[in-house]
């Protein structure tokens, strides 16, 4: 079968509209964005993402989900300390309303009362197991969603 000119300059014009057509959009939102931060505004945490953290600082992960079908889910939060210690398991239900929600989970370190007598002349007495890299394990609806290592020093 001969092409003729026509059909030559038509082919890479319909596989150039069929690439377009196919390709994810450039805009498109991602299925998840998560990250940790430390910044809040009235309990509200901004958006600025961090990775390293005070003893003292409430440690936020916020997940930013888009397109999730409606209806209700359930996240799970699991921090580790520096040596592989279960220290908080955060189950929190919430209902997806709308093409994307922003939800988020906190950890707040406590030291020991005992400790707390002294921090006046050290400030890390009683936080010395928690300084090191943590991870957070979140689930959603009991499937890993993803997992994120930060730094606590103090």
């Amino acid at each position: 079968m001969k092409l003729n000119r026509l059909q030559y300059l038509i082919a890479p014009v319909i596989c150039l509209a069929l690439f377009v057509c196919m390709a994810p959009a450039a805009d498109a939102a991602a299925p998840h964005n998560i990250y940790l931060t430390k910044e809040e505004k009235q309990g509200v945490p901004l958006n600025k993402p961090a990775d390293q953290f005070s003893c003292s600082d409430k440690i936020y992960a916020v997940l930013e989900l888009n397109g999730l079908p409606k209806g209700q889910y359930h996240l799970d939060a699991q921090w580790q300390d520096p040596h592989g210690k279960d220290r908080e398991h955060t189950k929190y239900p919430f209902k997806v309303m709308r093409k994307s929600e922003r939800i988020w989970v906190w950890l707040k370190l406590h030291r020991s009362p005992e400790a707390a007598l002294v921090q006046f002349a050290n400030p890390s007495a009683g936080m010395d197991e928690f300084i090191g890299r943590w991870k957070i394990r979140l689930l959603l609806n009991g499937k890993p969603l993803a997992t994120k290592e930060f730094n606590v020093l103090c």
